[in-house]
């Protein structure tokens, strides 16, 4: 091979070697500085108008936030948000919302509720890719509750939330469990005597039909 070939060569295999690194780089570049720069991007710019909680978890974390929808109502979303060397990137979440879940209730207003549950199913296998799902969490708002369990009907474990307050008749709970528990739950509200506030059952499998227990 002559000097001339040999420098040409040598040429194209320099662009091909930065092209390579461009294409490389630029997969980062959808990435955001921050977990809640990457759910607005997904979301919309403003979507999150509170962060109740920050849960880090293998590859990322899972953020719990309010999303306010209008001037009485907002949504209680939880997001897993993934985390890489270039940044913040969405992975997959949802939210639940109804008008009598909001802030600011008075003790008698929150004395006629409870707590409302939702299910995060596993997204293994699923185009979102992996994830730490399964999870139950909701609200609290009946202000006896000290306490919630998630008890499955497989394996019978019952696993204490994660209680956060965010006011005093408003708060987050959430417990992670894995997908051998099955998708049928007791969700549970203790007092703080011990004493069962609210008993839900949650059958993912059957998801419109919710048995309650309420003990007064």
């Amino acid at each position: 091979m002559t000097t001339r070939n040999l420098l040409i060569l040598l040429i194209l295999m320099a662009v091909v070697a930065i092209g390579t690194w461009m294409k490389v780089s630029n997969r980062g570049s959808d990435a955001s500085p921050t977990a809640i720069a990457a759910v607005e991007k997904e979301r919309g710019s403003g979507f999150v108008s509170y962060m109740i909680h920050e849960h880090s978890v293998p590859g990322g974390e899972v953020a719990f936030y309010i999303r306010k929808e209008s001037k009485d109502q907002i949504g209680i979303a939880a997001d897993f948000v993934r985390k890489s060397s270039k940044g913040w990137s969405w992975g997959y979440g949802g939210s639940f919302g109804a008008s009598n879940y909001r802030l600011g209730l008075t003790d008698a207003e929150a004395r006629k509720e409870t707590f409302h549950a939702e299910y995060f199913p596993s997204t293994a296998g699923s185009s979102f890719g992996s994830s730490p799902f399964p999870m139950v969490y909701g609200v609290v708002l009946h202000p006896d509750i000290a306490r919630i369990t998630v008890k499955d009907y497989s394996t019978e474990v019952e696993k204490q939330a994660e209680l956060i307050e965010v006011e005093q008749n408003f708060k987050l709970f959430y417990v992670f469990v894995d997908p051998s528990q099955g998708t049928k739950f007791d969700v549970i509200g203790y007092a703080a005597n011990g004493s069962v506030v609210h008993k839900e059952t949650k059958d993912e499998s059957r998801p419109y039909q919710v048995s309650t227990t309420k003990v007064d």
